[in-house]
């Protein structure tokens, strides 16, 4: 019962709308990073043509190096035997603070996916994509 209510929590939490502001940046520096063995570090460049493809889509150049990291994260849950994983799609950037003007690097957007394995390669990959798409109909709609 306790699993199920945190998977429902998680749910809620991670389908709420981002209170992030996506608007007046054009390149990113696409970046994953797999922190589990359960999945085969092979799958990041898999995983960042996605990532690629989806910015083009958007306009956002991933050409060269951007101190703007776009980056997915993969990682276990542990919930018992059942392989669970935490995929998170997260902007990183250099801001400047309001009350003293220090340069500081912040996470910009962030937003998770948390499921049950099945497949590993097509579950992973939905959940990539499905972060991405959450992103880029937040990204077009905040640059109307």
């Amino acid at each position: 019962m306790k699993v199920l209510l945190l998977l429902i929590t998680l749910y809620l939490y991670v389908s709420a709308q981002t209170p992030y502001t996506l608007t007046t940046f054009k390149n990113v520096y696409p970046l994953v990073e797999i922190y589990t063995k359960k999945v085969p570090a092979s799958y990041k460049q898999e995983l960042t043509e996605i990532i690629k493809e989806y910015t083009k889509e958007m306009g956002i150049s991933t050409e060269g190096y951007s101190q703007r990291p776009l980056a997915i994260i993969v990682s276990r849950v542990a919930i018992g035997k059942t392989l669970v994983l935490k995929v998170q799609l997260i902007l990183g950037e250099e801001v400047k603070r309001l009350d003293d003007g220090e340069e500081v690097f912040a996470l910009t957007y962030q937003k998770e996916d948390i499921f049950e394995v099945n497949n590993l390669e097509e579950d992973l990959i939905d959940s990539v994509e499905y972060l991405l798409e959450e992103f880029k109909d937040q990204y077009m709609e905040d640059n109307e």
